[in-house]
């Protein structure tokens, strides 16, 4: 009982625990204004099915909408580190509602994509991070994956686990649901981003060995945001591993 309320405590630190603000913007969909979506872990179950990259979630109660102008806060009462060690030395995983098209006109289960997204991937979002709330640090543009973009959910993974951000949209083409997992390597999507790409007001490099807010400022747009994960270091892997694999298969089945 004590090993299983350990993974539990793990499993909740990782995912964003408080809104610290939010700010609409323009053009989000009526009723996708509750922030309180973003936060936990991404969503399993969308109402039909489990996520996948072929089925996103899309209800308000799974995500929220950064519109225009818009801007959400999210802070974690566990520091985000910094770790080099860490997946492709990505940080934190950014959740949202893309998905992908399919091609072949199955949507019974044997649908093939073309890489390209049917919903999600056409907002401009700066992502930023502080560890004490007022002073925050862009990450640079030039690294940063699109918010909301690649890589759809997919519940069946890991949502500690970066896909490998090598990977693009063509990558993916005349993929099946089996296909796409097999790229995803485990992981249940997400954009990874790294903590070492934070700049300062001057765009210089600056070094933060942890963070405790990330804030998305959208500049164009619509993003609807699902959660944030911080990868976990290292040690802690392996256990946080084996919780969410349990717990994603208490909620299979509802």
């Amino acid at each position: 009982m004590a090993s299983a309320l350990s993974v539990s405590n793990i499993s909740r630190a990782q995912f964003a625990d408080t809104v610290a603000s939010y700010t609409p913007g323009s053009g989000v969909v009526s009723g996708y204004n509750h922030p309180s979506a973003a936060l936990g872990a991404p969503t399993t179950f969308i109402g039909y099915q489990n996520a996948d990259p072929f089925n996103p979630p899309y209800q308000p109660s799974d995500i929220v909408g950064v519109g225009t102008g818009g801007s959400l806060t999210l802070q974690f009462n566990t520091p985000i580190q910094n770790n080099a060690a860490n997946p492709f030395n990505l940080d934190f995983i950014i959740f949202g509602h893309a998905g992908f098209s399919i091609i072949n006109g199955d949507y019974s289960g044997g649908g093939i994509t073309d890489g390209t997204l049917f919903t999600g991937g056409t907002s401009s979002v700066q992502v930023s991070v502080s560890a004490d709330g007022s002073h925050f640090y862009t990450l640079n543009p030039a690294l940063a994956p699109v918010v909301d973009g690649l890589f759809p959910t997919d519940a069946s993974g890991n949502p500690f686990i970066p896909v490998n951000p090598a990977l693009t949209a063509g990558d993916f083409a005349g993929k099946d649901l089996t296909g796409i997992r097999q790229l995803y390597a485990g992981s249940a999507g997400g954009a990874g981003f790294d903590l070492s790409w934070a700049l300062d007001g001057s765009n210089q490099s600056v070094f933060l060995s942890s963070v405790d807010f990330v804030r998305l400022d959208v500049a164009g747009g619509v993003a609807y945001i699902d959660a944030v994960s911080a990868v976990p270091e290292p040690a802690a892997g392996a256990l946080v591993l084996t919780g969410v694999i349990m717990m994603y298969l208490r909620r299979r089945v509802r």
